[in-house]
């Protein structure tokens, strides 16, 4: 019989196709993850599964979401920002909506929603912030340039708060997923589909699955901090 969860941990955009395997993987692997969802619920059920309405660009929702982990004396071990949009639009056409919400939701949320629950991550023994980024930081895209420069954004905000929450203990480290297979790239045109691929050394889509295994185990570490990881094989410019 498994022990009961030792650990605890918060995903944001726990609906999607990544967050869903992260989701997944942590609950398999004895955690209990409070589940961040937003527009779209959870699609399966789990009895260490902690479905949580949370939109991460509202900082009162993650104050709330703060106090009720507050109320159950419990340390947060680990917190995934999950959550992310792309709104991709050549510039001449894009508009400062859409900027703004691509920015709140890939950049601010994160820089909010960890010191939203700092404290509690303070209490846990080896307390982990993991950001979900992109190679589009690195690269750039024809259409891309929101989504790319707020996970550049968000680079340089998940190396700062490394530095920052060091001495409490923290980690901090950012992941490039890669051209996940899903919803977003099952809806791409087969020229498309075919560019991702074909960027790939390995020349196939990554599996959330593998990212989700990776993920776990960079949880399960303590000497790694400050780092971006690349999960694919793509290899990043510079």
């Amino acid at each position: 019989m498994r022990p009961p969860p030792q650990r605890t941990v918060v995903i944001t955009g726990a609906a999607g196709t990544l967050g869903s395997a992260l989701a997944n993987q942590l609950l398999d692997d004895g955690w209990t993850v409070i589940a961040g969802q937003h527009r779209r619920p959870i699609p399966f059920e789990h009895p260490n599964l902690q479905p949580c309405p949370l939109d991460v660009t509202d900082p009162a929702a993650w104050e709330r979401l703060a106090t009720q982990l507050a109320s159950t004396d419990t340390p947060l071990d680990a917190l995934i920002h999950s959550a992310g949009i792309a709104r991709d639009r050549l510039l001449a056409h894009a508009t400062l909506d859409e900027w703004d919400e691509t920015f709140a939701t890939n950049v601010r949320a994160v820089a909010f929603g960890t010191r939203a629950l700092l404290p509690l991550l303070k209490r846990a023994p080896v307390p982990h912030v993991l950001c979900i980024s992109s190679l589009a930081s690195r690269s750039g895209g024809t259409g891309q340039t929101a989504y790319a420069a707020s996970k550049a954004a968000l680079n340089g905000l998940a190396t700062s708060l490394a530095r920052e929450l060091a001495p409490n203990g923290i980690r901090v480290n950012t992941l490039f997923p890669g051209a996940l297979m899903g919803t977003m790239t099952d809806s791409l045109s087969p020229s498309a589909r075919e560019h991702l691929v074909s960027a790939n050394l390995l020349e196939t889509l990554n599996d959330p699955a593998e990212v989700a295994r990776f993920a776990a185990f960079l949880l399960s570490t303590r000497q790694i901090s400050g780092q971006i990881l690349n999960l694919d094989s793509r290899i990043p410019p510079g």
